[in-house]
Protein backbone atom coordinates (compact mmCIF):
# COMPACT_ATOMS: atom_id res chain seq x y z
CA UNK A 1 0.00 0.00 0.00
CA UNK A 2 3.10 2.28 0.61
CA UNK A 3 4.36 1.67 -2.34
CA UNK A 4 1.56 2.44 -4.29
CA UNK A 5 1.14 5.62 -2.12
CA UNK A 6 4.62 6.40 -3.08
CA UNK A 7 4.48 6.05 -6.81
CA UNK A 8 0.98 8.21 -6.74
CA UNK A 9 2.97 11.10 -4.69
CA UNK A 10 6.32 10.72 -7.24
CA UNK A 11 3.93 11.06 -10.76
CA UNK A 12 1.68 13.78 -9.01
CA UNK A 13 4.59 16.03 -8.24
CA UNK A 14 6.51 14.78 -11.21
CA UNK A 15 3.50 16.01 -13.37
CA UNK A 16 3.65 19.82 -11.38
CA UNK A 17 7.23 19.74 -12.14
CA UNK A 18 6.27 18.91 -15.79
CA UNK A 19 3.47 21.66 -16.36
CA UNK A 20 4.76 23.96 -14.27
CA UNK A 21 7.36 25.62 -16.97
CA UNK A 22 4.37 25.52 -19.49
CA UNK A 23 1.75 26.93 -17.51
CA UNK A 24 4.71 29.92 -16.36
CA UNK A 25 5.11 30.37 -20.47
CA UNK A 26 1.42 30.32 -21.44
CA UNK A 27 0.67 33.11 -18.41
CA UNK A 28 4.02 35.02 -19.78
CA UNK A 29 2.50 34.63 -23.20
CA UNK A 30 -1.36 36.04 -22.49
CA UNK A 31 0.42 38.90 -20.63
CA UNK A 32 2.44 39.70 -23.36
CA UNK A 33 -0.68 39.23 -25.53
CA UNK A 34 -2.46 41.95 -23.78
CA UNK A 35 0.24 44.31 -23.51
CA UNK A 36 0.54 44.13 -27.68
CA UNK A 37 -2.99 44.33 -27.84
CA UNK A 38 -3.47 47.34 -26.30
CA UNK A 39 -0.73 48.97 -27.89
CA UNK A 40 -2.17 47.75 -31.59
CA UNK A 41 -5.47 48.53 -30.60
CA UNK A 42 -5.55 52.59 -31.30
CA UNK A 43 -3.28 51.53 -34.96
CA UNK A 44 -6.03 49.50 -35.89
CA UNK A 45 -9.30 51.15 -35.33
CA UNK A 46 -8.97 53.41 -38.47
CA UNK A 47 -8.18 49.86 -40.78
CA UNK A 48 -11.53 48.20 -41.77
CA UNK A 49 -12.14 45.18 -39.84
CA UNK A 50 -10.81 41.87 -41.64
CA UNK A 51 -10.55 38.54 -40.93
CA UNK A 52 -7.96 36.40 -41.87
CA UNK A 53 -8.68 32.60 -41.48
CA UNK A 54 -11.22 33.70 -38.82
CA UNK A 55 -8.52 35.82 -37.01
CA UNK A 56 -9.23 39.70 -36.38
CA UNK A 57 -6.55 42.11 -37.83
CA UNK A 58 -6.19 43.32 -34.66
CA UNK A 59 -4.95 39.71 -33.27
CA UNK A 60 -3.21 38.99 -36.28
CA UNK A 61 -0.52 41.93 -35.87
CA UNK A 62 -0.67 41.00 -32.01
CA UNK A 63 0.63 37.47 -32.47
CA UNK A 64 3.31 38.92 -35.40
CA UNK A 65 4.67 41.20 -33.04
CA UNK A 66 5.09 38.52 -30.18
CA UNK A 67 6.79 36.39 -32.78
CA UNK A 68 8.95 39.43 -33.83
CA UNK A 69 9.80 40.46 -29.85
CA UNK A 70 10.70 36.84 -29.67
CA UNK A 71 12.64 36.53 -32.24
CA UNK A 72 14.28 39.79 -31.00
CA UNK A 73 14.92 38.59 -27.51
CA UNK A 74 16.41 35.16 -29.36
CA UNK A 75 19.30 37.43 -31.66
CA UNK A 76 19.76 39.22 -28.24
CA UNK A 77 20.29 36.14 -25.94
CA UNK A 78 23.63 35.28 -28.32
CA UNK A 79 25.96 38.23 -27.55
CA UNK A 80 27.89 38.09 -24.83
CA UNK A 81 26.60 40.08 -22.53
CA UNK A 82 22.83 38.94 -22.17
CA UNK A 83 25.03 35.00 -22.24
CA UNK A 84 26.89 36.97 -18.92
CA UNK A 85 23.60 38.17 -17.21
CA UNK A 86 22.12 34.67 -17.68
CA UNK A 87 25.11 32.66 -16.61
CA UNK A 88 24.92 35.27 -13.11
CA UNK A 89 20.94 34.62 -13.10
CA UNK A 90 21.27 30.90 -13.06
CA UNK A 91 24.52 30.66 -10.82
CA UNK A 92 23.05 33.38 -8.32
CA UNK A 93 19.63 32.45 -8.02
CA UNK A 94 17.86 29.88 -10.65
CA UNK A 95 20.52 27.15 -9.54
CA UNK A 96 18.80 27.18 -6.36
CA UNK A 97 15.35 26.45 -7.83
CA UNK A 98 14.87 22.35 -7.35
CA UNK A 99 15.57 20.91 -10.61
CA UNK A 100 16.28 23.75 -12.77
CA UNK A 101 19.86 22.77 -14.46
CA UNK A 102 18.17 19.31 -15.14
CA UNK A 103 15.17 20.12 -16.84
CA UNK A 104 16.90 23.41 -18.47
CA UNK A 105 19.87 20.18 -19.81
CA UNK A 106 16.54 18.19 -20.80
CA UNK A 107 14.63 20.71 -22.57
CA UNK A 108 17.72 22.46 -24.15
CA UNK A 109 18.40 18.50 -25.98
CA UNK A 110 14.90 18.16 -27.09
CA UNK A 111 14.57 21.31 -28.87
CA UNK A 112 18.14 20.22 -30.44
CA UNK A 113 20.17 23.10 -28.42
CA UNK A 114 23.72 22.29 -27.80
CA UNK A 115 24.49 22.87 -24.30
CA UNK A 116 27.84 22.23 -22.25
CA UNK A 117 25.99 20.30 -20.03
CA UNK A 118 25.06 17.91 -21.82
CA UNK A 119 24.78 14.80 -19.66
CA UNK A 120 26.01 11.49 -19.86
CA UNK A 121 23.62 8.19 -20.43
CA UNK A 122 24.58 5.62 -17.77
CA UNK A 123 23.10 2.93 -16.52
CA UNK A 124 23.05 1.60 -12.68
CA UNK A 125 22.61 -1.01 -10.85
CA UNK A 126 19.36 -1.07 -8.74
CA UNK A 127 16.94 -3.95 -6.62
CA UNK A 128 15.34 -5.07 -10.07
CA UNK A 129 18.01 -4.89 -12.34
CA UNK A 130 19.64 -1.85 -14.67
CA UNK A 131 18.27 1.50 -14.54
CA UNK A 132 18.68 4.77 -16.63
CA UNK A 133 20.27 7.55 -15.15
CA UNK A 134 22.18 10.75 -15.97
CA UNK A 135 25.76 11.30 -14.38
CA UNK A 136 25.90 14.61 -12.87
CA UNK A 137 29.25 14.98 -11.79
CA UNK A 138 32.16 13.56 -10.38
CA UNK A 139 32.90 14.00 -6.77
CA UNK A 140 35.91 11.73 -6.50
CA UNK A 141 38.57 9.40 -8.20
CA UNK A 142 35.67 6.71 -7.32
CA UNK A 143 32.57 8.40 -6.49
CA UNK A 144 29.89 9.83 -8.90
CA UNK A 145 26.33 11.82 -8.50
CA UNK A 146 24.00 10.88 -11.11
CA UNK A 147 20.21 11.20 -11.03
CA UNK A 148 17.79 8.22 -11.73
CA UNK A 149 14.24 9.31 -12.99
CA UNK A 150 11.42 7.62 -13.00
CA UNK A 151 9.25 6.44 -15.99
CA UNK A 152 6.95 8.02 -17.34
CA UNK A 153 8.08 11.51 -16.10
CA UNK A 154 11.82 11.87 -16.04
CA UNK A 155 11.12 14.86 -14.43
CA UNK A 156 11.09 13.06 -11.41
CA UNK A 157 13.49 10.86 -9.51
CA UNK A 158 16.53 10.47 -7.31
CA UNK A 159 19.85 11.74 -6.17
CA UNK A 160 22.18 9.24 -5.95
CA UNK A 161 25.86 9.07 -5.25
CA UNK A 162 27.18 5.54 -6.76
CA UNK A 163 30.72 4.11 -7.22
CA UNK A 164 32.38 4.19 -10.40
CA UNK A 165 32.84 -0.33 -10.47
CA UNK A 166 28.71 0.10 -10.06
CA UNK A 167 28.28 2.88 -13.72
CA UNK A 168 27.84 0.83 -16.81
CA UNK A 169 28.50 3.54 -19.30
CA UNK A 170 25.53 3.21 -22.79
CA UNK A 171 26.47 4.59 -26.43
CA UNK A 172 23.03 7.01 -26.44
CA UNK A 173 21.81 10.19 -26.13
CA UNK A 174 20.15 12.02 -23.47
CA UNK A 175 17.25 12.53 -25.81
CA UNK A 176 16.84 8.61 -26.83
CA UNK A 177 16.95 7.67 -23.24
CA UNK A 178 14.07 10.18 -22.32
CA UNK A 179 12.44 8.73 -25.36
CA UNK A 180 12.57 5.46 -24.16
CA UNK A 181 11.67 6.20 -20.33
CA UNK A 182 8.27 7.96 -21.22
CA UNK A 183 7.52 5.03 -23.30
CA UNK A 184 7.93 2.93 -20.14
CA UNK A 185 11.04 1.26 -21.97
CA UNK A 186 9.73 0.49 -25.70
CA UNK A 187 12.57 0.94 -27.90
CA UNK A 188 15.13 -0.14 -25.61
CA UNK A 189 15.58 -3.47 -27.76
CA UNK A 190 17.77 -1.57 -29.84
CA UNK A 191 19.07 1.16 -27.82
CA UNK A 192 20.51 -1.21 -25.69
CA UNK A 193 21.49 -4.33 -27.74
CA UNK A 194 24.59 -5.68 -26.89
CA UNK A 195 25.20 -3.59 -23.92
CA UNK A 196 23.58 -5.06 -20.68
Amino acid sequence: MKSILRIIKATFLGGILFLAPLVVLLVILEKGYGIIKKITLPLVTNLPRVHVLGIALQELIGITIIILICFVAGLLARTKKAKELIQKLEDGILSFVPGYSFMKSMNENIMGIESKENLKVILVPTDAGWQFAFLIEQIDENNFTVFVPDAPNPWSGSVVFVEKKDIKEVDMTQKQALACIRKLGFGSKELLKNKL
